[in-house]
């Protein structure tokens, strides 16, 4: 494996998946992509109190936080990471920069929504497992 890319939102599951993704790095050869998704917020109510560049300013915040925490899991470990920043839908957005980056294993966490949230917002690991065409481990 060359690439890894691990979705990151600052939860303990995804605290989980990035550890896994380390332990599946072999002697530096191997890339560790660290992907946040932000909301786009892309709705009238929000446009009508919050100028383009607040919105901007808190999704940056928002993964500052997120990149900071967990870099410092990374930093314990000699590899390669990269951090990526991308505005939509968090399962099309992990599928499309597993697709651009040429990852060759995606890691994530999985939150659990339960049955009733999960059949009516989805799950963002049961999208990612049906549109990427690479190997993807769901960590519990």
């Amino acid at each position: 494996m060359k690439k890894i890319l691990v979705p990151i939102d600052g939860s303990a599951g995804s605290d989980k998946a990035v550890r896994l993704a380390i332990t599946l790095v072999h002697e530096g050869d191997t890339e560790i992509i660290l992907l946040n998704v932000q909301s786009n917020y892309n709705t009238p109510n929000v446009k009508r109190f919050f100028s383009q560049e607040q919105i901007q300013a808190f999704q940056k915040e928002q993964s500052k936080e997120i990149f900071d925490r967990t870099l410092q899991i990374t930093q314990e470990h000699p590899i390669t990471v990269r951090t990526t920043l991308r505005l939509g839908d968090p399962g099309k957005e992990i599928c499309d920069e597993a697709k651009e980056s040429s990852v060759d294993f995606i890691v994530m966490g999985y939150r659990g929504l339960g049955t009733v949230k999960r059949a009516i917002l989805g799950s963002v690991a049961t999208q990612v497992l049906h549109e990427t065409t690479c190997p993807v481990m769901i960590v519990p």
